[in-house]
């Protein structure tokens, strides 16, 4: 199975704005995991200190 191809086929090209499929894909998986690590961080609540 070649994704190039594959993606080649449904869209006509692989690059965008000069740079690659890969390069997009990594930037939009990178910020997804950006996401979910700031909803879940953000949402937890903070320790109370006892003492």
């Amino acid at each position: 199975m070649n994704w190039t191809q594959i993606w080649m086929d449904m869209f006509g090209a692989t690059e965008w704005l000069g740079l690659s499929m890969g390069f997009w894909v990594s930037s939009a998986v990178v910020s997804l995991i950006v996401v979910i690590m700031n909803v879940v961080l953000w949402n937890m609540k903070p320790l109370s200190k006892k003492g």
